[in-house]
């Protein structure tokens, strides 16, 4: 009983037209057999699985094929068929990770001093060329620069950056390109019609999009999914893969759309407990994410996802439920994700903080790009205002402030005595917010508000703040409480009253400016209020 062979090795193209998707290398090759002007040494750089060690071994037999057909082996003489048991000796194939030393090389040029034996031409195949030492490198350039005229090399490489210059400029260079998921597709299905097993449209589909465009991966995850099952459907790929499925994902781009951590935690349970590898889904939701802002930004343009129909539907779907702006976000961070997963111990507790964070971020965004567009149009609309009229824009619906209300006049009656019973309020937990509104307007008088705490009396309508910095009972203004409970009102959705309690600081944590004021008045230096808001 013959051993079973791989499919990878049992479909491996025997001739140029065989190979797929590359068309702008092999007719090149061919054209320069057939009129005998090959170079002496060539470059086959790309990533994984898309035909570099075929090719070169493909035109290795070429080259020396008693009666090649337009530039393609003929498969029949004896040439061809020793070749392909690799019986010949005048093709040599050798890995560059494991035989990267200078004497390895030195060896190699001792043997390619002697003539071929059976062959025209004595060609060497190195494979992983950058795995080479730059000692080895340097001791091939004058057998790549002038060698005998019966000795041709072929590097293949999947990192061209780690091939030194001088060894690229000897060489003639040739680019292999991703396969296509359709031209993987036709291919799997063309396997799939001489072979006891069917796959679906789908499945093939599935297993398209997973190879990332080798096509040696796509058969490999074929043979696998056969092992499963003779009739090869979707979710025969994702049980023999081990992928969580697009029904997953769209889940959860649902669950961070709602803003609903909890579904989204509860999904990535459920594949966790299946077994589902958490770095290839993370993987599989950044691939969605990327359809999603194609679809955002080429909505008439289906054919840039690479999806089937029904995906696409359903991405069309989901893309209503998401801006442009937040779908980069997400994409993102779902992308740092994956790089952290690569580091971590816990993959799954590096998912499960991204989505909290996800379904966070989105909740409390203050809109998309347009909103902010239309925020830097307002804030535009207050300078140029400014500019005319010289006094100060308020807030959107706050009192505007007029020529009197200028004038500093304190507080005071706006400060608590005593000790205030704090029981009676509740802190208030968006008090950056209200700040951050307040400083668009005062941003001399917020500052000093920085390290204060704010607690709110619903019943009662008072927002009371606990404040540190000494100077704001100073510089705080009748017109500023108004402006402070117009912003407290735009974030907090209700109108309060404004109380402050200077509470003591630590002296070691007073402000520099506050403590040259306190010296300068124990000094009894005169400084008004407004210089010392400026010190």
């Amino acid at each position: 009983m013959a051993a079973y062979e791989a499919l990878y090795r049992k479909w491996r193209p025997q001739t140029f037209e065989d190979i797929v998707a590359q068309p702008h290398i092999t007719r090149t090759l061919k054209n320069q057999i057939m009129r005998d002007k090959t170079a002496h040494a060539y470059l086959f750089t790309g990533s994984r699985g898309t035909g570099k060690t075929t090719c070169a071994r493909i035109f290795a037999k070429a080259v020396n094929c008693l009666h090649p057909k337009d530039g393609n082996p003929c498969l029949e003489c004896e040439i061809c068929r020793d070749a392909e048991a690799g019986a010949l000796t005048d093709i040599i194939e050798i890995d560059g990770a494991s035989n990267n030393g200078v004497d390895e090389v030195r060896s190699l040029r001792g043997n390619a001093a002697l003539l071929p034996v059976r062959c025209k031409y004595k060609v060497y195949v190195i494979d992983e060329v950058h795995m080479m030492s730059v000692g080895a490198f340097n001791a091939l350039l004058k057998m790549i620069e002038e060698p005998p005229a019966y000795v041709k090399f072929v590097f293949a490489t999947t990192e061209i950056h780690k091939v030194p210059p001088t060894i690229l400029s000897r060489c003639q260079r040739f680019d292999f390109r991703r396969i296509l998921p359709a031209d993987i597709v036709s291919r799997i299905q063309f396997i799939a019609d001489h072979e006891p097993f069917t796959v679906s449209d789908a499945a093939a589909h599935r297993i398209a999009m997973l190879s990332d465009g080798g096509m040696r991966d796509a058969l490999s995850l074929l043979d696998q999914c056969a092992a499963v099952s003779e009739q090869i459907e979707l979710a025969t790929v994702e049980e023999a893969v081990g992928v969580a499925g697009t029904e997953s994902v769209y889940e959860i781009l649902r669950a961070v759309a709602a803003h609903d951590a909890a579904a989204a935690l509860e999904r990535i349970d459920l594949l966790y407990r299946q077994s589902k590898d958490m770095t290839r889904f993370a993987d599989e939701i950044s691939q969605q994410l990327r359809s999603l802002m194609l679809l955002k930004t080429a909505p008439n343009d289906l054919s840039l996802l690479g999806v089937m129909p029904d995906d696409a539907a359903q991405l069309q779907e989901l893309a209503k439920l998401f801006s442009l702006g937040s779908i980069l976000e997400a994409l993102s961070a779902v992308r740092q994700c994956c790089d952290r997963m690569t580091r971590a111990g816990n993959r799954r507790m590096e998912l499960e903080m991204t989505m909290i964070r996800l379904c966070s971020d989105l909740q409390t965004q203050k809109g998309d790009v347009q909103a902010l567009n239309d925020k830097i149009a307002e804030l535009e609309r207050r300078i140029a205002e400014m500019q005319k009229n010289g006094v100060p824009a308020a807030l959107p619906g706050a009192p505007r402030r007029s020529p009197a209300s200028e004038k500093n006049v304190p507080a005071q009656n706006l400060q608590i005595e005593g000790k205030p019973d704090i029981s009676q309020y509740l802190p208030v937990r968006n008090w950056a917010s209200v700040l951050e509104r307040f400083d668009e307007v005062n941003p001399s008088v917020s500052g000093l508000l920085q390290d204060s705490a704010a607690y709110a009396n619903d019943e009662k309508g008072i927002l009371l703040m606990m404040v540190r910095n000494t100077l704001f009972k100073k510089l705080f203004t009748k017109q500023d409480a108004v402006l402070l409970g117009t912003a407290a009102q735009q974030v907090l959705g209700k109108k309060y009253a404004i109380r402050f309690k200077s509470v003591e600081a630590d002296p070691e944590q007073i402000p520099p400016a506050e403590m040259l004021f306190k010296r300068a008045q124990e000094q009894g230096i005169e400084v008004s209020e407004q210089e010392n808001a400026g010190i």
